[in-house]
């Protein structure tokens, strides 16, 4: 865990075919913990459409964004969505990111079929989990030789946190705000969001 008092800030990449409700929540709720968020498309693009058809605006080109300010993110998180993570994985400047974060231990977070994106840049390492049925292609695209999928919501493994899919998301951004805040912190934010509601019940008329 990375919880101190320095302002952390964490890249979200866009690309055409991301997963709405996974890029939404975690800009959302990082932002909500006070986690600084950098918004970057992939492609020069000013807008990026989701899944299911919702339009996303990217603030910044990741492309032209500076070297000095990458250095300086705590980290990366990726949304998923099976189209955008095919654009992610062809963009050569995500790979180059998730390499040198990997390599100064960086936080590296993906969600739903973005863990691929981490085995085809060779950084996917030990325990994870993805959106079920994709852990093959996580198998068949890494050279790591202790890749351990685990069926389960959310997992966090040394500097890497992995999650299964839309339902997770905002459990996913959590356990970013945990990592990189405190459990503390992560908690406030949770019940500030009211999700330790129990469900509603359903009467009939």
């Amino acid at each position: 865990m990375q919880a101190t008092d320095q302002v952390k800030s964490i890249l979200v990449p866009l690309a055409d075919g991301f997963e709405e409700i996974e890029c939404v929540s975690v800009v959302d709720i990082l932002r909500r913990s006070g986690i600084e968020v950098l918004l970057a498309g992939v492609s020069g693009a000013r807008a990026y459409k989701g899944a299911h058809d919702i339009e996303i605006f990217a603030p910044h080109d990741l492309a032209k964004v500076d070297s000095s300010v990458l250095d300086r993110l705590s980290g990366i998180a990726l949304p998923g969505g099976l189209r955008g993570m095919e654009n992610l994985s062809a963009s050569a400047e995500i790979r180059a990111i998730l390499q040198s974060f990997a390599k100064a231990k960086k936080l590296i977070a993906a969600i739903c079929a973005a863990p691929i994106v981490l085995a085809r840049a060779n950084v996917l390492q030990g325990y994870f989990t993805c959106y079920p049925g994709c852990e093959s292609s996580c198998y068949e695209s890494s050279k790591a030789p202790n890749l351990r999928y685990q069926q389960t919501s959310v997992l966090t493994h040394d500097s890497q946190i992995t999650a299964s899919g839309p339902a997770s998301a905002p459990f996913f951004a959590l356990e970013i705000v945990c990592y990189l805040l405190g459990s503390d912190r992560a908690q406030e934010v949770k019940k500030e969001m009211l999700l330790d509601m129990p469900p509603s019940n359903s009467y009939a008329i």
